[in-house]
């Protein structure tokens, strides 16, 4: 993996905002954490990966970041 490639700081970015309002529609998160250009898979990829979870609510997902990811979170702040 190139330095270029490591997605890190859009993860962090993300789960620190799930962290600080909880449960938050996927365009607010994206809103919130403009300087990364953010879509749908994107965060798919995080779900898969078990920092998130993803549901369907009305007519976007509602995302909401899981025990996976406040330890992905407290290792970061450890590297730091």
């Amino acid at each position: 993996m190139r330095a270029i490639d490591d997605d890190t700081p859009m993860k962090v970015a993300v789960l620190r905002k799930l962290r600080e309002w909880g449960s938050l529609p996927e365009s607010d998160v994206t809103r919130m954490v403009r300087q990364f250009l953010l879509v749908t898979d994107d965060y798919r990829d995080m779900a898969e990966e078990g920092l998130l979870e993803m549901e369907f609510s009305g007519d976007e997902y509602l995302l909401s970041y899981t025990t996976l990811g406040r330890l992905f979170l407290e290792q970061e702040a450890d590297r730091v």
